[in-house]
């Protein structure tokens, strides 16, 4: 039997694995992804340039913009490749061109692994942040309940949790959205819920509960971020009582009636600059259920995840999966809701964290 090419043996090797959806988010998205990371550093074109000239700048910029990524020492052996490649092609001289190859390839080397150490630890970030996250069943004599979680990035800022306090005799749930998505907010969000599970166990009501969080949180956040929550507590009797500090609208379909109900309480998400109005602009609201009724609690990348023409899913498309389901168990709902927005979105990048909670009255 004749060898195997090695040619073709060494093609096998690199294009083992590769298929063509990978090829294919590498140029629709990852591209587009690196070309946000890099914007900001690139000036906007100035209106009485003509186009060459604005191509030139844009990719004198972006290059810039790449080279100041780099650590200084790489930077400089970058620009020592780049000399050895010019000045073998102009002369020509093979030694320098093999010079500027083997440079260029440790400098990919050095990046690389600093990628893989990186993306180790978020890989362990991400199991760490699912840990934390209650896990099914989800348990109350009163409701049905059931629960999706899905970051961005491998971390994300959403937050959810579903407490039983033996103390107070209620079950909390809560939901929040930190601004921003990443390694950031994740650790917020960490943060937010190490704070309130103290807090739950010292106060009963989702108001007290708010404005605790906000005395021990406000102070040690950035100024680009702020925190969106929500928190209702049910009762032993399955009485419900609801606050909402800037959060999206907690969503109540009524069954018999067949209609839609925003509870949408009074107040100011956490991190703003608010005054002094915090404390006294956010309310509380009881919210009366009957059986069959649904809860849905939910982040805005639930309504706010786009497709690839740019379009958000929106509201009415969500009440519309709960009207149209609503005899089903609450675990069948939340699997049509996330399955309705996967389609929808199809191969579009997500463009947000997305957090749903789904209770349905006994």
């Amino acid at each position: 039997m004749a060898a195997t090419n090695p040619i073709k043996r060494l093609f096998d090797l690199y294009t083992s694995e590769l298929s063509f959806d990978e090829i294919e988010r590498m140029i629709k998205l990852e591209s587009a992804a690196v070309y946000e990371f890099f914007k900001t550093e690139i000036p906007a074109p100035l209106p009485y340039q003509n186009k060459f000239k604005r191509g030139f700048v844009f990719v004198k910029s972006l290059f810039n913009a790449f080279l100041m990524k780099l650590a200084p020492a790489r930077r400089v052996f970058y620009l020592v490749a780049l000399i050895f490649f010019f000045a073998g092609i102009i002369m020509p001289n093979t030694a320098y061109l093999i010079f500027s190859f083997i440079i260029l390839n440790v400098l990919i080397a050095f990046e690389l692994a600093d990628k893989l150490i990186v993306k180790d630890d978020i890989v362990l970030a991400k199991k760490i942040q699912k840990r934390l996250m209650p896990e099914p069943p989800y348990e109350n004599e009163h409701f049905d309940i059931s629960a999706f979680s899905e970051a961005a990035r491998e971390v994300g800022g959403d937050y959810f949790d579903i407490v039983k306090s033996e103390k107070n005799e209620k079950t909390f749930i809560i939901i929040g959205d930190i601004s921003g998505k990443g390694i950031a907010a994740a650790l917020y969000m960490v943060r937010v819920q190490a704070i309130l599970q103290f807090l739950i166990e010292n106060y009963s009501d989702p108001k007290k509960i708010i404005i605790e969080l906000k005395k021990h949180f406000a102070k040690r956040l950035e100024k680009e971020y702020f925190l969106t929550l929500s928190i209702a507590a049910i009762d032993s009797k399955g009485r419900i009582r609801y606050s909402n500090a800037g959060h999206s609208p907690l969503l109540l379909y009524k069954k018999n009636e067949n209609i839609f109900v925003d509870i949408n309480p009074m107040g100011i998400g956490i991190g703003f600059n608010d005054k002094g109005m915090f404390e006294k602009t956010l309310a509380e609201e009881k919210v009366r259920t009957e059986g069959g009724d649904i809860l849905c609690f939910y982040t805005d990348g639930v309504t706010e995840a786009m497709n690839y023409a740019k379009i958000q899913f929106g509201q009415a498309r969500l009440e519309k999966i709960i009207e149209e389901n609503a005899n089903k168990s609450i675990d069948e709902i939340k699997s049509r809701i996330i399955e309705t927005i996967n389609r929808f979105r199809g191969t579009a990048e997500v463009n947000d964290d997305i957090s749903i909670v789904l209770l349905k009255a006994k």
